[in-house]
């Protein structure tokens, strides 16, 4: 046989439907190509003995902000690469949001060049431009961003009536791709932060409390019903409350196309071990304990679908209180895989099946990605991460890849992870390996929709 790219020896590789078998994997053009028990020759090997291959992970919700200046592509994929992370789904969240095809087309013109990964893109919804759905999906978008309601930071992201909403859910539809929903009920929310500032509340519980947990649950439960009425597929993102997971639950027994997403801080920080600390903000709110537990229990049962990064690494503001902070849980491509995965395994008896069928492969169905992401099979592209899966290290906020160098900061610096990457493949090439980006800036290419899931 002809002389493989790059071949991975020696490890214990996980497959399709989260079997470990101790295997190679030959990789040729980007592709891979065997799997196989015996040696495979090729010009790049990779040694992984003693740990653990699993597929590349598929974040589906990552931000960049083009055109705000406060990160860059460039900075944001090398913490991609060290994260595990090989394809990023980006969000529209940019100045001017991307919810035109133009935008989109002036977008990937400009930063294109700019990614370490691979990545995918999300548009948005133009109310005066509804048609703009169609032509999005056909420059490649792979789903469409909303809110429900005018709650995202004033003048970044306008919110969906219902009306629109229903008009968005029956065009997303027609083209087979998937809705993605912040889903708190604007007027809730509004009426709840009047209230508690009025009060005088300025720590992470006012936070809690001006963002409630019903004001989510509300927003899901419309979301569903609208989705039911459509038959739309819908992907609840971040959500920070059992209750909401339990109304996607029901609606799915109901035959509703719905999917629960959440984060690493939704699921790793709570209120009661944050203490008073005011950069301890993002949307929605860290939630209690209880909370938290909640979640866990609904991940391991499989009612929780997908883990994502919501990556905001908006520099906090020293002193600021918790009305005048910014929000966002710091560069989270980086820390996602380790803290998630040792509180998962070494703490919650989740396994790392589960978390790889909630990271990589229901992401890459969910949004059509698969197989050719979130797989191990002949086939699918090179996207692999090599696992340590009970080390010890460290996580420093001041090592972590920041825009702002002046102002790095972590909620996990200080803590203990088990597991972690020590090197990252994209396509058949090694991106990250031991400490240290090696991959070629520009080398992420721009994916779109491969099959319906």
């Amino acid at each position: 046989m002809q002389k493989c790219d790059l071949s991975v020896l020696n490890g214990r590789v996980m497959l399709p439907g989260g079997d470990l078998v101790t295997a190679n994997i030959g990789v040729r053009g980007g592709k891979i190509i065997e799997i196989s028990s015996e040696s495979i020759d090729a010009e790049t090997i990779v040694d992984a003995s003693g740990k653990v291959v699993i597929p590349g992970l598929v974040d589906q919700h990552f931000h960049c902000w083009w055109g705000y200046g406060v990160e860059t592509h460039e900075i944001a994929t090398r913490a991609a690469a060290r994260g595990g992370v090989t394809t990023l789904v980006e969000m529209p969240l940019d100045r001017p949001a991307t919810i035109t095809s133009e935008l989109l087309s002036a977008k990937l013109s400009e930063v294109g060049d700019k990614y370490h990964v691979d990545y995918a893109a999300i548009g948005g919804y133009c109310p005066d431009r509804p048609e703009e759905v169609h032509a999005m999906v056909r420059a490649g978008v792979i789903s469409i961003k909303i809110f429900t309601g005018d709650v995202a930071p004033p003048g970044m992201f306008a919110g969906t009536s219902d009306g629109e909403l229903m008009d968005l859910m029956r065009r997303v539809k027609s083209e087979n791709v998937a809705l993605m929903a912040h889903c708190e009920n604007a007027g809730i929310v509004s009426a709840e932060t009047a209230r508690v500032r009025a009060e005088g509340k300025t720590g992470p519980a006012a936070w809690d409390e001006a963002r409630p947990w019903f004001a989510e649950v509300d927003a899901v439960q419309r979301l569903a019903t609208l989705a039911k009425a459509t038959g739309a597929r819908v992907i609840v993102v971040h959500i920070s409350t059992p209750e909401a997971v339990d109304v996607i639950t029901a609606a799915r027994r109901d035959g509703v196309d719905i999917w629960a997403e959440t984060l690493p801080h939704q699921l790793c920080l709570d209120l009661e071990s944050g203490g008073d600390d005011a950069r301890l903000k993002w949307n929605p709110p860290p939630r209690s304990r209880k909370a938290v537990d909640g979640l866990w229990d609904r991940l391991a049962r499989g009612e929780i679908h997908s883990i994502a990064s919501d990556h905001a690494p908006l520099t906090k503001i020293n002193g600021a209180d918790i009305w005048n902070q910014n929000p966002g849980a710091g560069n989270v491509l980086e820390t996602m895989l380790p803290v998630v995965a040792t509180e998962a395994i070494f703490k919650r008896g989740v396994s790392l099946a589960q978390l790889v069928e909630a990271m990589a492969v229901n992401p890459a169905k969910i949004l059509g990605l698969y197989p050719r992401k979130g797989a191990i099979q002949v086939g699918a592209d090179a996207d692999l991460v090599v696992l340590e899966t009970n080390g010890k290290r460290v996580i420093d906020g001041q090592a972590l890849e920041f825009f702002d160098q002046t102002a790095k900061w972590s909620p996990y610096h200080g803590r203990e992870v088990r597991v972690f990457p020590v090197s990252t493949i994209v396509r058949g090439t090694v991106v990250y390996r031991d400490g240290d980006v090696v991959g070629p800036l520009g080398y992420g290419k721009y994916v779109t929709k491969h099959v319906s899931p």
